[in-house]
């Protein structure tokens, strides 16, 4: 029954997504999160590749004359692509990096799909509405699983990229401020407290996956929102009364794994393990500073640098991008982020000018938590090629310029102005 689902839905989907490219760009990200082929046991069906390229197909046919791929401002995208391109052709092993490399490419064009595509505050809220409701579904599900088990279970992601808990609470934990800044513009009251409940759902899911990095990023997350909001302080006061509260009734489970931070560094395996693997990656990156040993190249060359049966990856985002792609990708990753960061505050201080009404001031407020909380829990796990940071990314880029067409039209709009009142013949 499962599989007649997914083969309607590849039915159904690969010809809307040509037809329609955006309808397509919004059935990928659907895809990609809920992972419909896992729940059905086809772990292999490629149905996000075949709704990628009929959106590809259907954009290149339909839209590409009105909404043209916005290259220049992606420059980043593209040399981080090109770096990773030339490690995996240079790698130990090019066949375990040829994957690897399919898989970023696959991400990147998306990236670049929705620059180009998400023209309009109005597509905006639709992708961040497909990215929020996708997500926050299976939130839904993991807090019903929470409910059945009284809390006394780990929880895990749905399968492939999230399967870990570590890297579910990573993903849940960019989306959760992004569920909140959506049901925070929304005009539909059903649809703005459906939001809100579902960036409760996944905070909540954060604390019983056990995952130590994803609490420290959920902590980014409540402060990043309260810094946010009107009333700071009295923000950042609610946050800690709310946090001292919910501690009384969790699980001892979940209180104890979240008390052996402080401690963890020495006495935990877990831990030792990380500083272990990071410090081989300083030593993998001292010998291969330019173009490091290729994706997914680690598994190949760990054993030179540590005999060990436990460790095989950086454990830390940026360290992993270093030793995939050498120094260069680690550069060249932070700059788009950092860019990110820096295109949102300067879309902001446009739309605030121009459109001070805007979606975008808000979802732009959110995109930046989410982007914070990715600096802390992204050090904690090896998730560089997480798909929801380059959607954000890719965003912020729509964004800026959005606020940019808008600048250009004010600025238009006041030339015709003067030119008019020069041309208007003086009173007599």
């Amino acid at each position: 029954m499962r599989q007649l689902f997914v083969f309607a839905a590849i039915i159904l989907l690969v010809p809307l997504a040509f037809f329609a490219p955006f309808t397509g760009l919004v059935s990928y990200v659907w895809i990609a999160y809920v992972r419909p082929h896992e729940w059905a046991y086809m772990p292999s069906a490629q149905l996000s590749l075949a709704v990628a390229v009929a959106t590809l197909l259907g954009y290149a046919i339909f839209e590409l004359t009105r909404r043209a791929p916005q290259l220049l401002p992606n420059g980043l995208f593209l040399l981080l692509w090109a770096q990773l391109a030339l490690a995996s052709y240079l790698a130990q092993a090019p066949a375990l990096a040829q994957g690897k490399l399919i898989e970023f490419s696959k991400t990147f064009l998306i990236a670049l799909l929705m620059t180009a595509m998400v023209d309009s505050e109005k597509r905006a809220r639709w992708l961040l509405l497909g990215t929020v409701l996708s997500i926050g579904f299976l939130a839904f599900r993991s807090n019903i699983g929470i409910l059945l088990t009284l809390g006394q279970t780990r929880i895990y992601g749905p399968g492939g990229a999230f399967e870990d808990n570590n890297d579910y609470a990573l993903l849940l934990n960019l989306a959760a401020p992004l569920a909140f800044v959506v049901g925070r513009r929304e005009s539909n009251r059903t649809l703005r407290w459906v939001c809100y409940a579902l960036s409760g759902m996944m905070l909540i899911t954060v604390l019983f996956t056990l995952s130590r990095g994803g609490f420290l990023g959920m902590c980014a997350v409540l402060i990043g929102l309260a810094l946010k909001s009107r009333f700071k302080v009295i923000g950042l006061v609610a946050v800690l009364l709310i946090g001292s509260v919910t501690f009384v009734f969790l699980p001892t489970t979940v209180v104890e794994r979240v008390g052996t931070i402080t401690t963890a560094s020495e006495t935990d395996e877990s831990a030792k393990m990380r500083f272990t693997s990071w410090r081989v990656c300083l030593q993998i990156m001292q010998d291969h500073p330019f173009f490091g040993v290729g994706p997914r190249n680690m598994l190949e060359v760990f054993d030179r640098y540590l005999q060990t049966e436990n460790v095989r990856v950086a454990h830390n985002s940026f360290l992993q991008m270093a030793v995939d792609g050498g120094v260069p990708a680690l550069l060249l990753f932070l700059g788009l982020i950092c860019g990110s960061l820096l295109r949102l505050r300067a879309a902001r201080r446009i739309l605030h000018v121009r459109a001070p009404d805007s979606r975008l001031i808000t979802y732009a407020h959110g995109m930046e938590v989410a982007i914070w909380a990715y600096f802390v829990s992204g050090n904690f796990l090896s998730r560089h090629d997480l798909e929801l940071l380059y959607e954000i990314c890719a965003l912020a880029t729509s964004f800026r310029l959005m606020a940019r067409d808008l600048e250009r039209e004010a600025e238009t709009q006041n030339l015709l102005t003067e030119q008019t009142r020069g041309l208007s013949p003086e009173p007599a």
